[in-house]
């Protein structure tokens, strides 16, 4: 059912599974722009409690119930068809919609829409592009999968015609969305069990997305991915390109990249002209360049330079996102998203620049079917790590098993590429055991992977904080 057939900004919204990161900030956003909501989740969290202390019920279970007031019951992808609550709406003619078609109204709701998407770095450089229109003054309107450090929760409700959105293509419903202006950082194989294990299907289904932007619009293109080039866009949509040195092609040039232990920075070019220096206090080559994608589009819009340079440097990161949690034994704990071969790689170099020992590194592969599909490149991005410790594969709930895909399988492929230590640990408790008595002072423990295994890293940093605790008079 498409959302056209009912007038979102004034009915009665149900949110399954409303505690979900992209969940959770569409239904703030709608709640704020009129909407009576409503919303389930299994389980109490940090999220949930922020909507219900902004006026949101939230039931904990499913339950046919819940639907008593419902127009419209919101869900996900992740969302089993068998769920009791969308089995009770089907049964009680209640509509139905993709959590997308929510997303695309918002797309056409804001006169100055923003998407950012592609598989890296889209979180960070939606919070990135947030935090410049902040300190421009234009109090955008926000939803990212992760957490804001502004507001420690999904979503910010700005005050302008300005909204920032992730706009994830995991699952194609990315062809849904019209937005006024897009960035799209690059394009990769991922999720490809929703595009019929074509890489080639993705592209086209990201290319849709891209001739949806608005007559007048601006997409920003990496323009270092070839796929990305390929791409047309439509004659009425400007088009803006950006580049690592020495790409004298591109429209905006990131030069003289620097990334140290403290902050990197870059010489931003325009079209041949030096407009000074950008300093950013994330750290990574891959934030270098989801900052210069944010700056060229924020020109294109007509902020002013000094206001771009004044919110990429005061952009602390976002949670999840190479965050620092504190340290263990004189070691660095640092947990991490990345879950791509390609984000492992990226963070691995990123973290051998606060390295003065080992790095050793935790890493929980995410779903069978992409460690199956990536199996090969998973094996080859480990080389920074010293140590590696992987832990069983994570898949989320209705992904089987399959057969001779395994974290043992990719252990010894990477053994077999590698000189790294491998070694398989089965629970996380044994992990932060581990860790805890081998850590050395200038080692720096990287922790990463899109399951749960982010309750390591936050183990350790308490652990240490409550020993510190512990010596204080």
């Amino acid at each position: 059912m498409r959302q056209g057939d009912i007038e979102l900004d004034s009915v009665r919204l149900h949110f399954v599974g409303i505690g979900g990161y992209g969940m959770s900030g569409l239904a703030l956003i709608m709640h704020s722009l009129g909407s009576e909501v409503s919303g389930c989740d299994l389980r109490d969290s940090s999220r949930v409690q922020y909507l219900r202390d902004r006026g949101i019920p939230v039931f904990l279970q499913h339950s046919h119930e819940h639907l008593e007031k419902a127009d419209a019951v919101v869900y996900s992808t992740d969302v089993p068809e068998d769920n009791v609550e969308i089995c009770a709406a089907e049964d009680a003619g209640i509509q139905l919609l993709h959590r997308s078609e929510i997303l695309a109204h918002l797309f056409g709701a804001f006169r100055h829409s923003i998407a950012i998407s592609g598989t890296h770095g889209k979180t960070s450089t939606t919070a990135m592009m947030a935090q410049v229109l902040r300190a421009a003054e234009m109090s955008p309107t926000v939803t990212v999968g992760g957490v804001l450090p502004e507001t420690g929760f999904t979503a910010e409700v700005g005050s302008s015609e300005y909204m920032v959105a992730e706009a994830c293509e995991s699952d194609g419903s990315i062809i849904r969305y019209h937005p006024r202006h897009a960035i799209a950082t690059n394009l990769e194989p991922e999720h490809l069990e929703f595009y019929d294990n074509s890489f080639d299907r993705q592209v086209s289904v990201f290319g849709r997305f891209l001739k949806n932007i608005q007559p007048g619009g601006i997409v920003v293109l990496n323009s270092q991915d070839k796929r990305l080039r390929k791409i047309e866009i439509d004659p009425s949509v400007r088009k803006v390109s950006c580049a690592r040195e020495p790409d004298a092609c591109a429209d905006y040039v990131a030069e003289d990249v620097r990334v140290e232990s403290s902050e990197s920075r870059f010489n931003l070019r325009h079209r041949g002209t030096d407009l000074g220096q950008i300093r950013l206090r994330v750290l990574g080559e891959h934030m270098v360049f989801n900052a210069l994608q944010v700056a060229a589009l924020a020109l294109e819009l007509g902020v002013d330079l000094q206001a771009i340079r004044k919110g990429l440097y005061s952009f602390p990161g976002v949670g999840r996102r190479f965050q620092r949690l504190g340290s263990f034994a004189g070691a660095q704990i640092i947990d991490d998203y990345a879950h791509h071969p390609t984000e492992v790689a990226a963070t691995l170099r990123t973290a051998q620049h606060l390295v003065t020992n080992r790095l050793r590194a935790v890493f929980q592969p995410q779903r069978h079917t992409r460690t199956q599909a990536l199996m090969e490149e998973f094996s080859r991005c480990f080389d920074e790590a010293d140590e590696l410790i992987l832990t069983p594969i994570y898949s989320p709930p209705g992904q089987n098993p399959i057969p001779g895909v395994s974290s043992a399988v990719l252990a010894q492929k990477i053994r077999n590429a590698s000189d790294v230590d491998v070694r398989l640990m089965e629970g996380k408790e044994c992990i932060v055991k581990h860790l805890a008595e081998t850590s050395q002072a200038g080692d720096v423990v990287l922790v990463m992977g899109a399951g749960d295994i982010w309750k390591v890293a936050h183990a350790l940093a308490e652990d240490d904080k409550a020993k510190v605790a512990a010596t204080e008079p």
